[in-house]
């Protein structure tokens, strides 16, 4: 049986246990901050979206990300029957907000990888993954790589006609 203090008062000892009890709740995600989530808490009409576009995908992780705007975004990591990587990302509706799949260079337009040469010479990618809309038409590329000894990130529009450096 707990003790009380006889020098501390009942409803100090009172207030304490709620503040103590309090700082263990976990805070709510802030913009640009990410939560991994189990698989479990994902809407159905999500984990169905996804079944429908990628019908023989394996669905591997999930996790919930707050935009500047306050939007809570779930991303859906999976790879595809070809054994290549995508990133679902939807509003808990299902209304799809973006989808990446992992692109090996060979399917990247030849235009964009001239634009990229001749913006970038000496540019090497080591990963690239296109960003579709909810119809699967390519929007933009995302490009990791390496440039001389410097790692490198890089957007660029779907017809290579805009080349962006992107955070590292």
């Amino acid at each position: 049986m707990m003790r009380r203090s006889e020098s501390t008062p009942l409803w100090c000892q009172f207030l304490l246990t709620g503040v103590v009890s309090l700082s263990l709740l976990p805070l709510p995600l802030q913009a640009g901050e990410e939560k991994q989530i189990i698989l479990n808490d994902v809407p159905t009409v999500i984990l169905d979206a996804i079944q429908k576009q990628f019908p023989e995908s394996d669905v591997i992780s999930a996790n919930i990300e707050i935009e500047d705007n306050g939007d809570e975004i779930y991303e859906i990591q999976g790879t595809l029957k070809d054994k290549r990587k995508f990133e679902y990302d939807t509003f808990a509706n299902g209304e799809v907000q973006e989808i990446e799949v992992e692109f090996p260079e060979y399917m990247v337009p030849e235009a964009v990888m001239k634009a990229i040469e001749k913006k970038l010479p000496g540019f090497t990618p080591t990963y690239i993954e296109a960003s579709h809309s909810k119809s699967m038409k390519v929007i933009s590329y995302e490009f990791e790589g390496m440039m001389g000894d410097k790692k490198l990130d890089i957007d660029v529009s779907a017809d290579g006609s805009k080349i962006e450096i992107a955070d590292s």
